[in-house]
């Protein structure tokens, strides 16, 4: 093999793919669609759907509808602004009287009221709802209705369901003469406080002073326990998803153009795709320098440098490489392959599959990190580079042989995905015409 022939083909492929638009817009991409998503649920948060909730209670009790009434208007009242404007969508009870013939009678014509928008929804409340004994047979199975033509938006649904049950437990303390402060005392939700856990301070110890202090524990921070690691798994993803597919791309375009037959005049396929592969890793290491340190001039603007650890950026400097020489093998083995774009389609599609597994099970490993399942799915080399480096951002972090193997498990890989991509590489690049089956790609790797 000719380092320099190598060292050549990679620069080039470094500087062409860098110098192009889709490189710049690539580059823009993950930032501008990151905020933009932060604008745009920003923006959705303020943004208040004033319009006016016109509303029916079908109140087969005959006794909570002038409650819901009562509590209608008192709400009403609370979302009117200093500036007589409204701040939030106001609640509107349509007077409506409970029939006397079949109730589904009564629900479709209701019904078709909320078709022709006159009514927005209607809320239908059972005559077994009244009964106040706890030992009712049917108390417990008794279900509020609610009918609407807009089952997504569920703030009338909370609000009016929160007002029934607030009038059916104040009748049912009544009923049972139990002092309704003593049973929402008895009744009310004691909150809990994430921490992590009780250590001692080390610094005593080393001084000879005895055993340091107990520090108590600190409070969980949902930014160190779930951002972190969602970002490093999606940065990740985003950078290796962002160059490895290219290669498929500039390997088809060179075939097409009989470029490829000019170039293995002057190198051999290994040294072809190494040097493909090379360049690729460098751009995939330009882009990850890029977002880190912009990952990092953000968390230092709110407090969070400390987040960027050196551990995790050697890491990623670690498992970047092998997840580019991974899964860029794979994408040059399908470009060499194939002599148009819709035919490298099929092909693609398992190495799709498998680069997207971790998008998959990444919310498993977040729950619990330590989990036979979590350590498993980290272990296994295509998810290994993703979510062993999220592990290592959570805590309990893995412990050393568990990175230690993964960055093994993961190197063989990548090597064993490079040799047969080359054998794949060496035997399909100057072939054209019908695309090969999985079968003849085993044998193009098996043969000498």
């Amino acid at each position: 093999m000719n380092v320099q022939k190598v060292y050549i083909i990679a620069t080039t492929e470094f500087g062409s793919a860098i110098r192009t638009k889709s490189f710049l817009i690539g580059l823009l991409l993950l930032p501008v669609i990151m905020g933009a998503s932060i604008l745009l649920q920003k923006m959705a948060a303020e943004r208040v759907d004033t319009r006016p909730r016109r509303f029916a209670v079908l109140d087969r009790t005959g006794r909570i509808e002038p409650a819901v009434r009562a509590a209608a208007e008192a709400y009403n009242a609370r979302v009117v602004g200093k500036d007589g404007q409204p701040t939030g969508p106001r609640f509107e009870l349509v007077p409506v009287e409970v029939p006397k013939g079949p109730p589904e009678a009564a629900l479709l014509a209701l019904s078709d009221r909320i078709r022709r928008g006159e009514l927005y929804a209607v809320i239908e409340i059972p005559a077994e709802l009244d009964r106040a004994e706890p030992n009712a047979a049917a108390g417990s199975k008794v279900e509020l209705k609610y009918y609407s033509d807009n089952p997504n938006d569920d703030a009338l649904r909370n609000w009016v369901t929160g007002v029934v049950n607030e009038q059916v437990r104040s009748r049912r303390y009544v009923a049972a003469k139990i002092d309704r402060k003593v049973a929402e005392y008895l009744g009310s939700y004691v909150p809990v406080e994430n921490l992590g856990l009780v250590s001692r301070e080390a610094a005593g110890k080393a001084a000879g002073n005895g055993p340091g202090k107990i520090l108590a524990a600190e409070k969980i921070d949902p930014v160190r326990t779930f951002a972190v690691p969602a970002v490093l798994l999606f940065v990740s993803f985003f950078v290796v998803m962002t160059s490895a597919p290219q290669l498929l791309n500039s390997v088809l375009e060179e075939k097409m153009s009989r470029i490829s037959e000019v170039l293995l005049g002057s190198a051999s396929p290994f040294e072809l795709m190494l040097g493909k592969l090379l360049g690729n890793i460098a751009i995939a290491l330009v882009l990850a320098a890029i977002y880190v340190g912009g990952a990092y001039m953000v968390a230092s603007r709110y407090g969070y440098a400390d987040l960027v650890r050196p551990g995790l950026v050697v890491a990623l400097a670690v498992f970047m490489p092998l997840a580019v020489l991974l899964y860029g093998s794979l994408y040059l083995a399908v470009g060499a392959a194939c002599s148009e774009l819709k035919d490298a389609q099929s092909l693609m599609m398992p190495v799709m599959l498998l680069s997207m597994l971790p998008m998959f099970v990444w919310t498993v490993v977040l729950k619990d990190p330590a989990s036979p399942l979590a350590v498993g799915l980290s272990l296994f080399p295509p998810s290994t580079p993703y979510l062993m480096l999220m592990r290592m951002a959570m805590h309990p972090s893995p412990p050393l042989w568990q990175v230690v193997l993964g960055i093994v498990l993961t190197t063989l890989t990548s090597l064993a995905c490079v040799w047969a991509a080359a054998k794949i590489f060496r035997t399909g690049l100057l072939m054209h015409g019908k695309p090969p089956s999985f079968r003849e790609l085993a044998r193009w790797v098996v043969a000498r």
